[in-house]
Formats: structure tokens, C-alpha cells, sequence
């Protein structure tokens, strides 16, 4: 019989085992719930309840703030809890997988209740147990974790955690008003995240700029995940609007800027929006303009770079993605040097479809 994965590798992880994490991951745990009382927060994100317990007061400043715009419930009440913590409250930084002796004699197979990767780049270790619906990230030192991570926190756990539920990670922007939005996606460089923040300073609803989840019922409904944007050097030069509120002040020229959007926009960063439209961005020397694009193009757009960087995505994400794609209407946008312009032609589709409707 043919084995056939689930799920698809990836370059920069490396798959952990069940083994691994019983053996190096849950004592280390354990020796860091002694040593430190947790930080509880639960949130209301895409329908679920999302408890995180932060260990240390540097995890939760660091690994909270892009959750800032979901709303706080009960802890008592929750669909998943993920552990965060590093190794300063256990004392010693905690053995890697390629360096644990057991790692490697450890029956590689996958395992249908317990998802584990170590993310090279961003130097974590996240871990997702479907039967108990708890998810782990360790990283050793907090304070050390790229900026992005910042704006993005425990991606890899949420995608597999949403994923049982039928709600999926897509990368793309989205940006919209009075409940109806936009699905900006195509890969990075394109325009996406400089016409999702133009929307926002034009007064419309943000969503996203990076990674939405995506719920497909009698509509395709967008659930904000983090409050967070990433812009160019470029881009704040662009957008001064935004110099009061960029996290990382002294990032590279290589690097972008982390922003968290509710702290000046608090009424425009929403939670939830029905999709409908898929625009393809492409930078133009001349007007902004919309043209029609194809199921396969709009296919192009979205689906190399999600499932790139989700680890360990599900096989099966192609046919999500075509069923999604067979409901929405498609188009490029083209944008061109007056990027303050691009807002008033998304207002003015958008506002056609409430017509429309």
C-alpha cells in the first residue's frame, strides 16, 4: 500500500516527534511552571477561544500586542490553550532536536494527533496536541525572536489548530467597509501591504496586511487574526502618518517596520468581514486601474506563498483553495504611483456591490 502525507515539508523546519517533545520539551515546561505563575489572557479570535498563557512578563509584552483588537473573555472558557514561554525561567536553554540523542532514533512517521516543528529563521519550537487542544512554543530567548514574529505570534500553532475547524490561513491582505471587503493576495513586493495601509489612512476597515482566516459557509467570511503591518523603509517615507506607532524604531534597511494599527486606528481595525473579491495587486508605471483576472491566476497568487509558509499545511489545501476561488469574483489591481488614489477605486467596487446587493 502507498503511503500517502498529509501534509506538505517545507524548507527551514524540521518535523519533531511525539518522543522529542515527552522527553525534552514537557519537563522543561514543567520546571518553568515551577519556577514562574503565567500570564492569562483569553481572546476571541475567528469564532474560537484562544487562551495563551505568557511565562514572563517579556513574553507577554513581546508575544500579546498584535492580539490587542480581539476581545478579552474568561480564561474559565476556552477551545485551545497555547503555553508560550523561553528558557530564562527553567535555567538552561533546552537541548535541540538534532543534538537530543533519542532524536534521531525516534520512528519518523506522522503522528494524526500531534503536529511539531522547529522553524529555522525564526528559531522556535512550536508543537500542536489535537487531542488535548494545547499548543506549545518555546523559543530560548524571547527578546531574540525577529521582529515579525511580533507582529504574527503563534501563526504555525493557529493555522493547525484552525484548520480542524474548516477556518483557514490564506496570505493576503484585506481591507474593506460596511461589512464587505477585499482579499488583497500575490506575493510579497507587489503592493499589498502599502494599498491595505493607503485603505486605512482613507478611513476604510482593516483586517489584515499578511495572513487572514478564511471561513467559507453560505459566504467567504475573513476573521482578523493580528492588529499588526509590516511597511518598507520606503513605505514610512511614504506614510509619516504611521512613524508614531512603529514598534522595531531602529530596523534595517532589510528588515521592515512592525506597526499595531489599533493603537491610532481602534474603530477601523475590525474582527470580522464577508469577502467579496479577490484582487491581485501588480505595481504599474501609470493609473491605478482594475482589470479582470482568472481562477487560475488568482490560484497563482495565493496559494505558492500560503502554503510555503505554513508548516506543515495540509495536502489537501489546493481543493480549499479552488472552492473558495469558484465563489469569488477575481481582478488585478493595478496600482500606480498615486498610491493615495488606490483607496477611491476599492471604495468605489465596493460600494457597487452594496448596490448590487
Amino acid at each position: 500500500m502507498t503511503f500517502k502525507p498529509k501534509h506538505i515539508l517545507t524548507k527551514n523546519i524540521i518535523t519533531i516527534t511525539p518522543g522529542y517533545f515527552m522527553r525534552v520539551v514537557e519537563p522543561a515546561l514543567k520546571i518553568t511552571q515551577i519556577n514562574i505563575d503565567p500570564i492569562i489572557k483569553t481572546y476571541q479570535v475567528a469564532t474560537k477561544k484562544v487562551s495563551i498563557y505568557f511565562y514572563g512578563q517579556d513574553v507577554f509584552d513581546i508575544l500579546s500586542q498584535a492580539f490587542g483588537h480581539h476581545k478579552i473573555i474568561p480564561n474559565d472558557d476556552y477551545d485551545i490553550i497555547i503555553h508560550a514561554w523561553d528558557s530564562r525561567y527553567n535555567n538552561k536553554y533546552m537541548i535541540p532536536p538534532w543534538d537530543e540523542p533519542g532524536f534521531n532514533k525516534d520512528y519518523k512517521i506522522e503522528d494524526e494527533n500531534f503536529l511539531g516543528v522547529y522553524l529555522g529563521g525564526e528559531e522556535s519550537l512550536n508543537f500542536y496536541d489535537k487531542e488535548k487542544r494545547i499548543g506549545y512554543f518555546y523559543t530560548n530567548d524571547v527578546r531574540q525572536l525577529p521582529d515579525w514574529i511580533y507582529g504574527a505570534p503563534f501563526r504555525t500553532i493557529l493555522h493547525w489548530f484552525f484548520n480542524e475547524s474548516d477556518i483557514h490561513l490564506i496570505h493576503g491582505a484585506v481591507i474593506g467597509q460596511h461589512n464587505k471587503s477585499i482579499l488583497l493576495t500575490a506575493r510579497s513586493g507587489s503592493g499589498k501591504s502599502t494599498t491595505a495601509l493607503s485603505c486605512i489612512l482613507s478611513g476604510m476597515d482593516y483586517l489584515s496586511d499578511d495572513y487572514i482566516a478564511i471561513q467559507q459557509n453560505s459566504s467567504v467570511e475573513a476573521h482578523s487574526l493580528y492588529q499588526s503591518a509590516k511597511i518598507t523603509r520606503d513605505g514610512v517615507n511614504r506614510f509619516p502618518e504611521f512613524n508614531q506607532i512603529i514598534r522595531n524604531k531602529n530596523f534595517q534597511e532589510n528588515e521592515k517596520a512592525v506597526l499595531f494599527l489599533s493603537d491610532i486606528f481602534p474603530s477601523q481595525v475590525v474582527s470580522h468581514s464577508s469577502i467579496v473579491a479577490i484582487f491581485i495587486p501588480r505595481i504599474v508605471p501609470d493609473k491605478t486601474r482594475l482589470s479582470k483576472a482568472n481562477k487560475i491566476e488568482a490560484m497563482l497568487a495565493i496559494a505558492p506563498t500560503t502554503m510555503l509558509q505554513l508548516p506543515l499545511a495540509e495536502t489537501n489545501k489546493l481543493k480549499i483553495f479552488k472552492s473558495i476561488l469558484n465563489n469569488i469574483p477575481c481582478y488585478f489591481l493595478d496600482v500606480g504611483p498615486d498610491i493615495r488614489n488606490t483607496p477611491n477605486i476599492i471604495k468605489d467596487f465596493l460600494s457597487k456591490q452594496n448596490y448590487n446587493q
